[in-house]
């Protein structure tokens, strides 16, 4: 009587291993550059959220005849925001919950100096936030 060999299909432990640290080198390449990247996108809102207050801020300027060193009051510059945005509804506080310093109509609105030290990684230093630092 001939017996056939039946021969069993399935991978090996060592091509298990093989894969596994393949996906894991492959992650481990990955994950920093999603990290930055995610600052990064806060970082932009943040810089985004600082020019619509500075926008704000010129609008109540021009509607209120306000020039040279007078500085608004958050509340003064509300209702040139949209309703119902984060920014309108935090109180001036950026993305990240520092607040902006609004400065007097003649200057620009600054970006926190918390918030510009907690991204600086991801930004590569103050020339990033331009007039807003």
């Amino acid at each position: 009587m001939i017996q056939a060999i039946q021969k069993k299909g399935g991978f090996t432990l060592v091509e298990i291993m093989i894969v596994v640290a393949i996906i894991g080198l492959l992650a481990a390449i990955a994950v920093p550059s999603f990290i930055r990247a995610r600052t990064r996108a806060q970082a932009t809102t943040v810089l985004n959220e600082a020019r619509q207050v500075d926008a704000a801020k010129d609008q109540y300027a021009l509607e209120n005849n306000k020039t040279g060193t007078v500085t608004p009051a958050f509340s003064d510059l509300t209702p040139y925001l949209k309703q119902g945005s984060h920014l309108a509804t935090n109180n001036g506080a950026d993305t990240l919950g520092n607040a902006f310093v609004i400065n007097a109509v003649n200057t620009n609105v600054e970006v926190s100096p918390t918030t510009q030290s907690s991204v600086s990684a991801a930004t590569g230093g103050t020339t990033f936030w331009g007039p807003y630092s």
